[in-house]
């Protein structure tokens, strides 16, 4: 049945008009505001943010749906106050978590987007019956208080599930280098030093891991060449002095360490070490990788 329900989402193209009314203004927000973009993306926490904020509106809610349990049939008005206050701080969080949601989204489109579209969707129903549960149990009718706040807590698993289809399906948040190998250990050459241009940038494989070979200001610099984010080849991006910009979505990597340094990756990249002998350029693997 899960199975079935992602393909429909999926191949529901009837929803790409309406996500698209809400991507444009999303995605030409952060564009002019990179510094919102890298704080809503995680790049300064290493993480991305959006993955670390959803537990507490969903740890907020079941908190509140376990009190109302506790409190029925009781008149104990301190867990009823307590379930009230974790239904409210779960609604806040959620706007929150919701924020840095959009920027990770705002970065997808076919597929992912729109099943990244209906999970929004779905989280916007649950706050609006988390809302009306508030605005019930202020004018005292508890019992339809529970009802909307139980019936938004159902909506939100099914919310959820569609957010570990993001991560796990498709992998969004999730390091693109995650399973690449770690490249040699000891010297190899990979390319001829005169097929390297200044200012230019080139792939090459070494021992299994693909490799970004740029040379800045006369010198060769090499880290990973699979950009963190969404697994575009920084090779296809440019160079700003000392930095690559990666052609997909604008994540920037310093070249003498591999660290990010603008989102919205969150992950560093690996450093080679590299030197010149005989005409080729060698690299090695570095124990810098996003160091300060």
């Amino acid at each position: 049945m899960a199975t079935s329900l992602l393909t429909t989402v999926e191949n529901r193209s009837g929803v790409d008009s309406l996500a698209e009314a809400v991507h444009r203004p999303v995605q030409a927000v952060l564009q002019k505001r990179p510094e919102l973009r890298t704080t809503l993306d995680g790049t300064w926490l290493g993480h991305p943010l959006h993955a670390a904020l959803t537990d507490f509106p969903v740890g907020a809610w079941a908190t509140g749906v376990v009190l109302d349990i506790a409190g029925l049939g009781r008149r104990k008005k301190s867990l009823h106050d307590a379930a009230f206050t974790a239904h409210a701080f779960g609604l806040a969080a959620a706007g929150v978590a919701a924020l840095a949601g959009l920027a990770d989204w705002s970065y997808l489109d076919g597929k992912p987007r729109r099943v990244g579209f209906v999970h929004a969707a779905l989280n916007t129903v649950a706050a609006g019956l988390f809302g009306a549960s508030l605005l019930l149990r202020k004018s005292g009718r508890r019992g339809a208080g529970i009802a909307a706040s139980t019936a938004g807590f159902g909506v939100v698993l099914g919310s959820a599930w569609l957010g570990g289809v993001m991560s796990y399906h498709y992998g969004i948040g999730v390091s693109h280098r995650a399973f690449e190998q770690g490249g040699p250990s000891g010297f190899v050459p990979v390319l001829r030093n005169d097929e390297l241009a200044d200012g230019q940038l080139r792939r090459v494989v070494a021992e299994g891991a693909p490799i970004l070979l740029a040379r800045a200001n006369g010198r060769v610099h090499a880290i990973g060449d699979t950009c963190t984010h969404l697994g575009c080849s920084l090779s296809a991006g440019r160079l700003d002095g000392e930095r690559v910009i990666c052609a997909c979505h604008g994540s920037q990597f310093r070249l003498r360490d591999g660290r990010v340094m603008v989102g919205p990756a969150t992950d560093s990249e690996p450093h080679y070490e590299t030197r010149v002998r005989d005409g080729q350029i060698e690299v090695r693997k570095s124990g810098l990788n996003g160091a300060s």
